[in-house]
């Protein structure tokens, strides 16, 4: 094993060289005139793709020092990712905006701790800002053009996704789905929704999504606290001799129980996920009852009488698919019968009608609404697999921003909203370092715009000006059309807040982190 070590200003240059070589095909997916990026990995077949965060995941392999110093970057834009559903090219071109301006700085002897300390004030006002300048979604056309812009100014793709939020309502859930034939379809399906996701990360199948997805899985719910494995041996092996997924919906997962779970989801034994019940007492209870008869489960209880070590196949429920994320499960199409389910939906109505406090009204209305309420499933198709996968990644998207932008509201897109949020900032530094801090922000704030200027092939400087200098504070440019618009919200070029802030915060991290580094010691053999 061979390591080497890299300091001063030899590390500088290495980590402004790997930053830029990360970034500069992450940057040319950005915008409506942004390019397509190929990627190919061995033994896998190749596909293209302008989503930006899939352009960084598979950068690498060039040799170990940029290797390791662009995973820093990368890091920031799985975050954003994350965090957001988009951003991630956003978030790539200014971290690469802070370190190239900050470098010169640093090299003429400026402290990069104070530097950071300037970038973190400025980066708080930047956000206050932004949030300052957020209006909440008002109809189906807002999500059409949050869509639209996501999706590389897709109209049809705008459309689809803003009919599927629309179909859904406004608590439902969307899915995408890869669809045996060349058209992409939408349909709406029943669907039943807990705020819980998966006990571990280890049981994720899709890692860009950060997602755990199954086809016609078999559903245990139970009330019980599983932690032993011998307890429940006698259902998996069952479950093993079937081959069908496995989910499994308890009030505890924890010790020996969960680690086994775990390791026959790493090994490959056997494809499950375990689902930490959401809520707590009486209303967990009411939740799991409602998902059996959802589902088509009998409720394992120890109220009951049926224990989990008597539990048999004919238990348990299933359903079409299952999504589940970090915190949100979806069941697709649950086999329960219908009878039952309208019975349940009556039962809670009668509740619903008697009760007289608020908080017991809001818990009944979201029962009903669960057991009640439809998934809107967005079938991708395509004539070759490079097109379907193309297309796939750009409606996850255009459904994550869309998320976004009804958690926190829009502004103006195009790289505008940066550019605004400059003005009128409110900042006290305690020394110069820090005021040179905050201006290598400020001036990388420009790189966005700058960058869909480049991949437009027009000059960035001279729009820089006439954006900036713009009277109306909506005032922008439309890239895709060529020309300027006195009001970006009126033509639909948004983009949601919350986008945009995840990008900021997470460029100036990573970058701060980078700046900060003096010392590398890496594996090279």
């Amino acid at each position: 094993m061979k390591k080497i070590v890299l300091k001063g200003e030899e590390l500088r240059q290495a980590i402004v060289n790997a930053v830029n070589e990360l970034a500069e095909p992450v940057a040319s997916t950005l915008g409506p005139k942004g390019q397509n990026v190929l990627l190919k990995n061995r033994g896998k077949p190749c596909y293209v793709t302008k989503d930006g965060v899939t352009v960084a995941r598979e950068f690498g392999g060039i040799d170990p020092v940029t290797d390791a110093i662009a995973e820093i970057v990368k890091q920031a834009s799985h975050e954003t990712n994350t965090n957001a559903g988009d951003g991630t090219t956003t978030s790539t071109v200014l971290t690469r905006a802070i370190v190239n301006e900050a470098q010169r700085y640093i090299v003429s002897g400026v402290s990069p701790i104070e530097l950071k300390r300037g970038m973190d004030k400025t980066c708080d006002a930047l956000l206050s800002n932004l949030a300052s300048t957020a209006r909440p979604i008002r109809s189906v056309e807002d999500i059409q053009h949050i869509a639209r812009i996501s999706a590389n100014n897709d109209k049809v793709i705008g459309d689809l996704v803003a009919k599927a939020v629309d179909l859904a309502g406004k608590d439902g859930t969307v899915i995408i789905e890869e669809a045996r034939s060349n058209k992409t379809s939408l349909n709406l399906i029943e669907g039943f929704k807990i705020d819980s996701g998966f006990a571990a990360g280890a049981f994720m199948t899709d890692e860009r999504r950060g997602i755990c997805y199954y086809d016609n899985p078999l559903v245990l719910v139970t009330d019980e606290r599983l932690e032993t494995v011998d307890e429940m041996l006698p259902l998996l092996e069952q479950v093993a001799r079937d081959g069908r997924p496995l989910v499994i919906v308890a009030e505890e997962i924890e010790g020996q129980a969960l680690a086994a779970l775990i390791m026959n989801a790493i090994r490959g034994t056997m494809r499950i996920v375990a689902i930490k019940a959401p809520r707590y007492g009486e209303e967990r209870k009411s939740i799991l009852k409602d998902l059996s008869i959802s589902v088509g489960a009998n409720y394992i209880s120890r109220e009951a009488g049926l224990l989990m070590r008597d539990v048999k196949i004919e238990h348990l429920g299933t359903c079409k698919s299952i999504e589940v994320g970090k915190s949100i499960t979806t069941f697709v199409g649950g086999k329960g019968e219908g009878e039952e389910v309208e019975k349940r939906i009556e039962a809670v109505k009668a509740l619903l009608r008697q009760t007289e406090s608020d908080h017991e009204a809001r818990t009944y209305n979201e029962r009903i609404t669960r057991l009640a309420s439809g998934v809107s499933v967005i079938r991708v198709g395509g004539a070759t697999d490079v097109e379907m996968i193309e297309t796939k990644h750009r409606i996850e998207d255009a459904l994550e921003a869309v998320k976004s932008a009804q958690k926190d509201g829009i502004t103006t897109g195009g790289g505008t909203a940066l550019l605004r949020a400059r003005k009128d900032l409110e900042l006290d530094f305690e020394n110069d370092d820090q005021e040179l801090g905050s201006k290598i922000l400020l001036k990388a704030c420009e790189s966005p715009f700058r960058q869909l200027c480049i991949n437009g092939g027009i000059s960035e400087d001279i729009m820089l000006d006439k954006v900036t200098n713009g009277l109306q504070e909506e005032f922008g440019y439309d890239f895709r059309n060529n020309q300027f618009q006195p009001c970006m919200y009126t033509v639909g070029i948004v983009d949601p807040v919350k986008v945009t802030k995840t990008a900021l915060t997470n460029a100036v991290s990573a970058a701060s982190t980078l700046l900060n580094t003096n010392h590398a010691i890496i594996q090279i053999e």
